[in-house]
């Protein structure tokens, strides 16, 4: 099954602290971005490290390895259910 857009924003504000100045636009754009690659099926390990770009540098945080795991394991279990 498929994850959607909602899901994949709602994991990352459990996971990760979103600022209150991130635009909305640019949340939603993570979110998609993230929501493709689950779809494309990438492997845990890939889609931790695009986390942790995505973490590092679209953010701006130090990079948070348990918050990467936590996110990439609920994404991918949710597509091999």
């Amino acid at each position: 099954m498929a994850v959607n857009s909602d899901k994949v924003e709602a994991v990352l504000r459990e996971h990760w602290h979103i600022p209150a100045t991130l635009s909305p636009a640019v949340f939603q754009d993570l979110a998609f971005r993230i929501q493709v690659m689950v779809g494309q099926k990438y492997s845990p390990d890939n889609l931790k490290y695009q986390l942790r770009l995505m973490q590092t540098k679209d953010l701006k945080q130090e990079f948070d390895e348990s918050a990467c795991d936590k996110i990439a394991s609920e994404l991918l279990g949710n597509t091999r259910a």
